[in-house]
């Protein structure tokens, strides 16, 4: 009987052993595939937010919509963003012609213009680049305008128009607006009196004195 009861704990004893060791096992397996979840999910990047451009921004954009096509794009993606992109562009000439005006009146030295520039859309703000050359032309017509005479601003119109009239050829949009006529028609042109003026007033007879 007692050999009986020996062998009945002894049993026991080893079905309790075997029953640890199997769930320590199993409680390390657990915590091993936890881990290895959170590290995938860390290592994930979080979504971008969609800005519109299909996570295009700064020259990528403007590489994009001038003919060079980003690694798992295709053409017809990049055409169909060309009506929203004509919007940035255009705000981002005006904006570049503005700066240039304010700098210059509040007497800052003519430096070179911000690029890229931080353009609003109905989605949000866009981070858009323009090419170097063309942007610091747009940016001097909007700086040398403020103190520009009628022979000025006449060059400068064209200088403007012809800058961007560059840039949306790049991009193969048709339509360039008239910049000159909306943005330098603010602007005051410095009348230089010329001589048949000065000669003129030499000429008036003064005023008669009572």
């Amino acid at each position: 009987m007692a050999t009986v009861l020996l062998l009945a704990v002894l049993f026991g004893s080893v079905v309790a052993i075997i029953l640890m060791i199997y769930l320590i096992d199993r409680v390390k397996r657990l915590e091993t595939l936890s881990l290895e979840a959170s590290n995938n999910s860390a290592s994930q990047p979080e979504p971008q937010p969609d800005n519109g451009f299909l996570g295009l921004s700064g020259k990528r954009l403007w590489d994009a919509m001038s003919g060079k096509i980003p690694d798992n794009f295709n053409q017809s993606d990049l055409v169909a963003l060309k009506p929203r992109f004509a919007f940035v562009l255009q705000n981002h000439i005006e904006t570049l012609f503005k700066l240039g005006k304010k700098d210059a009146t509040d007497g800052s030295v003519m430096g070179a213009p911000s690029n890229p520039v931080e353009i609003s859309t109905l989605r949000g703000a866009i981070s858009s680049w323009l090419p170097t050359q063309s942007a610091t032309t747009i940016y001097k017509a909007g700086f040398e305008s403020v103190e520009a005479d009628e022979i000025d601003i006449n060059r400068l119109s064209a200088d403007l128009d012809e800058a961007a009239s560059e840039l949306y050829a790049r991009v193969d949009i048709k339509k360039t607006p008239a910049f000159s006529e909306k943005l330098m028609a603010s602007t005051p042109a410095v009348v230089m009196p010329s001589a048949e003026m000065l000669d003129e007033s030499i000429d008036e007879e003064p005023p008669e004195t009572l």
